[in-house]
């Protein structure tokens, strides 16, 4: 069955990368506003009795691009496409998936309502937060992974005396499948958060002295996490400069500032999001257009 692939404004970049690893070519898709500031989708291609596939990161601003994934998949839908697919690299507020204080919204439940509600066919997400945020939804998510790619990338680039080291409980998983492959051990940081930005190691358990730390999360968002981290391994002997490695480099408010005071010998995170701008850190990007290729692939072949 003939397939089409369109993008969202979010990242046309990765759009042009998954295009180019499936050998096919990017579909035509204007977004533009009226005068009044509403979007204004507009299909160029036929996609009549087709299987579609959206690439639209959500990040900030995560509404405005939201909102863009919703009409671009009414779009299709009313256009006559056999099933849409969205191709959602970074999925905005996963992390509102529990609520604490009992008063707050579960924002991962909004958002899959609003995607429940534009005729998706199917969800696809890189390393989401949580497992947990499939349930939210009221269609499939194909939870794909960028550790393979990263793992990759960095098998050459560590010293034989490298650690994995989790920066809190929530990450130990994810840092056992990234250390397994490389045959690294791994050692866990006990983590206080203080506030959306703020939080305070108060342990760490494995051994890390005189090794070389690599620090691996889901995300880098505020660098809060990162840094309480390499300051407990360090206080426990690490070994400078770190290795820091994430599926999701966000970046905002004072990472920047926070992780140019590290002793960092890389910073490692896939293309799920826009590169940042004016970075004063070692930073290195890896394609996760494979990563979505692959699934995009399986998933035509079982149609």
């Amino acid at each position: 069955m003939r397939c089409v692939l369109l993008s969202g404004s979010s990242h046309p970049a990765l759009a042009a990368d998954l295009a180019r690893a499936l050998g096919m070519p990017l579909s035509r898709c204007t977004i533009e506003r009226f005068p009044d500031g509403e979007l204004d989708v507009d299909l160029h291609d036929r996609v009549r009795g087709v299987e579609v596939f959206v690439l639209q990161s959500l990040h900030a601003p995560v509404g405005e691009h939201l909102l863009e994934l919703a009409l671009i998949a009414d779009a299709c839908h009313r256009s006559g496409a056999s099933s849409v697919t969205a191709l959602v690299p970074y999925l905005g507020y996963a992390r509102q998936d529990r609520r604490v204080a009992g008063r707050e919204p579960l924002g991962a439940r909004v958002v899959a309502d609003l995607l429940g509600a534009t005729h998706l066919a199917r969800l696809v997400c890189v390393d989401l937060h949580s497992r947990a945020v499939e349930g939210c939804f009221p269609l499939p998510v194909e939870h794909a992974s960028a550790i393979g790619v990263l793992t990759e990338h960095l098998k050459t680039r560590l010293p034989s005396n490298a650690v994995v080291v989790s920066p809190d409980l929530g990450a130990v998983k994810r840092a056992e499948a990234f250390a397994r492959p490389l045959g690294l051990p791994v050692a866990v940081v006990h983590k206080q958060r203080l506030s959306g930005a703020d939080v305070k190691a108060q342990g760490v358990v494995g051994d890390v002295k005189g090794r070389h730390p690599v620090l691996v999360d889901d995300m880098i968002s505020t660098g809060g996490t990162l840094v309480a981290a390499a300051q407990a391994v360090l206080d426990e002997g690490a070994e400078g400069p770190l290795t820091v490695v994430a599926s999701h480099g966000l970046f905002v408010g004072p990472a920047n500032e926070r992780l140019s005071k590290l002793p960092l010998a890389r910073v490692v995170v896939s293309d799920s999001v826009p590169a940042p701008s004016g970075v004063s850190f070692p930073l290195e990007r890896v394609s996760c257009a494979p990563v979505l290729a692959e699934v995009v692939q399986r998933l035509l072949t079982m149609a």
